[in-house]
């Protein structure tokens, strides 16, 4: 059993009997009552896992980039440039180009992959304000 001197707080290994002392001041034991050491709520393990989850999840909502697949982002940027109704057709294919580009990055911004896959019409809506404001 290990249990803690009350003399002066050392740790000691004994076993059951009489005449029990402390292994560094030598005062007796008798006359005192103990208690078992507490064990922790949580094991380091369980600590240590819960912690690196957290971190993981954490990284995921607030730091990760909040990007568009990469075949989304081409399809719309690609859309945006080659259709008449959005950009008037005086525009050079790269001025277009660089118009839907500065829409979209202002739209993902403000509208999540998930939210576009919830509502294209809010999405559609925004990136047509996005676009007036980039021209």
């Amino acid at each position: 059993m290990q249990i803690e001197c009350p003399s002066c707080a050392t740790d000691n290994k004994i076993e059951f009997g009489e005449n029990i002392v402390c292994s560094e001041c030598k005062e007796s034991f008798a006359g005192h009552s103990y208690k078992k050491f507490k064990k922790p709520l949580l094991s380091a393990t369980a600590a240590l896992f819960i912690g690196a989850f957290g971190a993981y999840k954490a990284d995921q909502i607030f730091f990760e980039d909040q990007r568009y697949p990469i075949n989304v982002e081409y399809e719309l940027i690609d859309s945006c440039v080659n259709s008449s109704r959005i950009l008037m057709n005086s525009y050079r294919q790269a001025e277009k180009t660089q118009v839907c580009v500065c829409a979209l990055e202002k739209t993902m911004e403000v509208i999540s992959y998930k939210e576009l896959k919830k509502s294209e019409s809010e999405f559609l809506t925004r990136f047509r304000s996005s676009l007036t404001s980039c021209n």
